[in-house]
């Protein structure tokens, strides 16, 4: 056949008859096949330009770069102009009652608080997934509810194999147009402990199956918005500290947020990625030291594994293989229980990921769990975690130690000098070159730990008068609130915290899943 003139136009309107032109809200064309009409494609994807190369093909017509780039133009102008504005999601779309979550090779798993799921190969009218080239699919869920199964992979203790379960059952229930906040998932586990396998593996196959299986943390939060945009989950691996300014944008990517950047090859135009993604962090040393991320996280601390248990990577994977319909299964099944319940129950701890504690309280009714003891065992762990992260800080040290020379009803009270003087001087602790040279500077530190040093029952007021007075005391937790005295693990020795009454034992777990 010989090969017919090259015209763009004509090539690109012919392949407009073959699909569905649409665009979304920042007018980035969009391209929907018709043997797969819940899933649409960006225009300059590899999946696009392969069904047009294909499609020139058949008409007599080879495209190179150049031809391509100018039918691929054309195309973007078609739907720019006739286009329909539609909302792509990843892996999650929201659906009337439930959620729709994408397997992958054209099968959706419908969940809802009523119906329960069900897998199936269509989607309703006005819902559409975008599906990227590292996404992988995930396996048909077998109909088998075995929350024990679950939790036996997670190699925590069980008040934190609860707090796992939790997240991974919100993170799986929420699409990102929910605009819900995502609690960010911090691992912290000594060497052979399992974290990349639980992570890399577990967590990803549950969430949100990719190639990509997880990342080091990016130097830049634009690169974060732009991964955030192709994953429903981003995992990064073996962080050992996360400064002050990306402390501060990953708590951006928990709640929302947007990145804005000059668009390329441009002088003034401006775009925006949004910044909305479920995040999992995983590491050896405590590498969340900020309250406010801290605040934002679930923290949950792998045990070592022993020799003799101990398996290896691929008997393991093989065995995840087998188990993962039925793990798929649970995970869903269990959010679906939750969402039937979850707006009839008390909340008893508004924590500031308020979303999350109310998804605490549902799993507590769908776990025949005491009212209030998962929302308690998880602000236990936001408050522990606090202290963990600043608990080898000179200041925050020494503070502790004077503190508890004095109560509430008699507190220190003196100028930042004298504090600082104060602290400077005890014999008691040793202090080291992280401590601030002057009273200025203690007082800025002081700021940026009040809530670690609150959670650890040490006090600091300054009154704003003419002579900035400090007042500090201690007070043991438990004295405020006796819901504070409830925790999911006791601290270090060197910290004022007791161990909670309400621990959740193993004879708790045998009864929950009995």
């Amino acid at each position: 056949m010989s090969e017919q003139k090259f015209n763009a136009l004509v090539l690109a309107a012919s392949f407009k008859d073959t699909v569905k032109l649409a665009k979304d809200a920042a007018d980035q064309a969009l391209v929907i096949f018709p043997m797969r009409p819940g899933v649409c494609h960006p225009l300059r994807s590899d999946r696009v330009q392969k069904a047009l190369r294909s499609h020139a093909k058949s008409k007599g017509t080879r495209l190179n770069k150049h031809r391509i780039e100018e039918v691929l133009d054309e195309l973007d102008a078609i739907a720019f102009e006739e286009g329909e504005v539609i909302s792509p999601h990843y892996r999650v779309a929201p659906v009337v009652g439930g959620y729709l979550y994408n397997l992958g090779a054209g099968r959706f798993l419908h969940v809802t608080a009523v119906g329960g799921i069900s897998v199936t190969s269509e989607v309703p009218d006005g819902v559409y997934f975008t599906e990227t080239s590292s996404m992988l699919s995930a396996p048909t869920p077998e109909s088998k509810l075995d929350v024990k199964a679950l939790l036996s992979w997670f190699n925590c203790s069980n008040a934190e194999k609860l707090l796992l379960l939790a997240w991974l059952t919100y993170t799986v229930a929420h699409p990102k147009a929910a605009k819900l906040p995502y609690p960010i998932l911090t691992i912290r586990a000594p060497a052979g402990s399992g974290k990349t396998f639980l992570c890399s593996k577990l967590i990803r196959q549950l969430v949100d199956p990719s190639s990509v299986a997880s990342q080091t943390m990016p130097k830049c939060i634009k690169d974060v918005a732009i991964s955030a945009q192709l994953n429903h989950v981003l995992i990064y691996d073996n962080l050992r500290f996360i400064r002050r300014e990306l402390s501060d944008e990953l708590c951006q990517v928990a709640t929302g947020g947007s990145v804005v950047s000059r668009m390329l090859y441009t002088n003034g135009e401006e775009f925006s990625l949004e910044l909305r993604c479920a995040l999992v962090l995983n590491g050896i040393h405590s590498f969340v030291t900020e309250s406010d991320l801290v605040s934002r996280c679930v923290n949950i601390n792998l045990e070592p594994i022993s020799a003799d248990h101990r398996k290896s990577e691929a008997t393991l994977s093989t065995e995840l293989d087998e188990a993962l319909p039925s793990l798929i299964y649970t995970v869903h099944a269990l959010a679906a229980k939750i969402m039937s319940v979850k707006d009839s129950v008390e909340v008893n701890y508004k924590s500031r990921m308020a979303d999350f504690s109310s998804w605490l309280a549902g799993l507590e009714a769908v776990l025949k769990r005491p009212q209030g003891q998962l929302q308690a065992l998880y602000k236990a762990n936001v408050e522990q975690s606090k202290v963990v992260g600043v608990m080898d800080d000179s200041l925050f040290m020494a503070l502790t130690a004077f503190s508890r020379r004095f109560s509430k009803s008699s507190p220190w009270h003196d100028t930042p000098h004298a504090l600082f003087e104060a602290l400077s001087s005890q014999t008691s602790v040793s202090l080291g070159s992280d401590m601030p040279r002057n009273a200025s500077a203690m007082s800025r530190h002081i700021a940026t730990m009040t809530d670690a040093l609150k959670s650890n029952g040490v006090h600091t007021r300054r009154d704003r008068d003419e002579y900035r007075y400090y007042e500090v005391w201690f007070e043991p937790r438990g004295t405020e609130n006796a819901a504070d005295a409830v925790g999911a693990a006791s601290l270090p020795a060197a910290q004022p915290v007791s161990p909670p009454p309400s621990e959740t034992s193993e004879a708790d777990i045998e009864d929950l899943l009995a």
